[in-house]
C-alpha cells in the first residue's frame, strides 16, 4: 500500500511539472523507430543521437521520405543547441490530419489564430510552436503551404527556442533595438513580423538555417540579426 501510494504522489508531481509531457503527446519517438525503415535511410546521418530525443513521430503510416526531409533540417541546427533542447525536453511533433485533432491543441479547435484575416481557424493552421511541444504537419514545410514562412518547422521551432532555450529573446533589449533597426529592410510590407518581434525572430531564425540562399539575403538585408542568431550556437 506504501509503494502504491509513492508511485500516485510520483505520478501526480511528473504532471504538474510546467511543460512536462504527459496526456497531451502522443506518437513514437524517432529514437524508437525502426532503423531499417525508410525514414531512417532518408535521413542525414548528423545529430541523428540527439534528433532521436526530440522528433516525435506518428503511430501511423506516414510519408517517411517527407518526414526525414524535415528531420533533417532540424539536424542542421547547431549541435550544442539541440543539446540544450533535449535537457529542457522539448520535443517537435510531425503529425497528420488537423492541427486541433492533437491533443494538445484541441482547445483551439474553431477559433482564429493572431494574424490570420481569411477566417482560418486553427483546424487549418499546420504548426505551433512556443510550448515544449511543437507541431509541425507533414507535407506543409514550404511557404505556401497554408502559411507564409520560408520553412513550417524551423519558424515553429524558433518561437519554442525563443522562449525554452533562451528565456526570452522576444524580451531583450538587444534583439528588440536590431528588431526596430532592420525589420522594415527584411521584411517590408509584412505586418506580421513588422508588428510582432517574436514573429520576427523566428522567420529570421528560420531564415537562417533553411537553405544557404536565404541565409544570405538575412545576410544582406539584417546583418545585425544574422549575427545575432548566428552567436545562438
Amino acid at each position: 500500500m506504501r509503494m502504491m501510494k509513492i508511485l500516485l504522489l510520483v505520478a501526480v508531481l511528473a504532471f504538474m511539472l510546467p511543460g512536462s509531457l504527459h496526456a497531451d503527446v502522443n506518437g513514437i519517438l524517432l529514437k524508437d523507430f525502426p532503423s531499417h525503415s525508410v525514414l531512417y535511410n532518408s535521413l542525414d546521418g548528423k545529430s541523428i543521437h540527439l534528433l532521436g530525443e526530440v522528433i516525435l513521430l506518428p503511430e501511423g503510416s506516414f510519408d517517411q521520405k517527407e518526414a526525414a526531409q524535415m528531420a533533417s533540417r532540424i539536424g542542421g541546427l547547431p549541435e550544442p543547441l539541440l543539446d540544450k533542447m533535449v535537457k529542457k525536453g522539448i520535443k517537435l511533433k510531425l503529425f497528420q490530419g488537423k492541427l486541433t485533432e492533437n491533443p494538445s491543441a484541441r482547445k483551439l479547435d474553431g477559433t482564429s489564430p493572431r494574424g490570420y484575416v481569411s477566417g482560418k481557424t486553427w483546424d487549418d493552421v499546420p504548426g505551433m510552436g512556443g510550448s515544449k511541444l511543437v507541431l509541425a504537419k507533414i507535407g506543409s514545410s514550404d511557404k505556401g503551404k497554408s502559411h507564409g514562412s520560408v520553412n513550417l518547422e524551423l519558424h515553429e521551432l524558433a518561437h519554442t527556442i525563443d522562449q525554452h532555450v533562451y528565456n526570452g529573446i522576444r524580451s531583450d533589449r538587444e534583439f528588440i533595438a536590431l528588431w526596430e533597426q532592420e525589420k522594415n529592410r527584411l521584411f517590408p510590407g509584412r505586418s506580421y513580423f513588422l508588428n510582432y518581434q517574436e514573429e520576427y525572430f523566428a522567420e529570421a531564425f528560420a531564415m537562417y538555417y533553411s537553405s544557404p540562399n536565404a541565409r544570405q539575403l538575412l545576410k544582406a538585408a539584417a546583418p545585425h540579426t544574422y549575427d545575432y542568431i548566428y552567436e545562438l550556437q
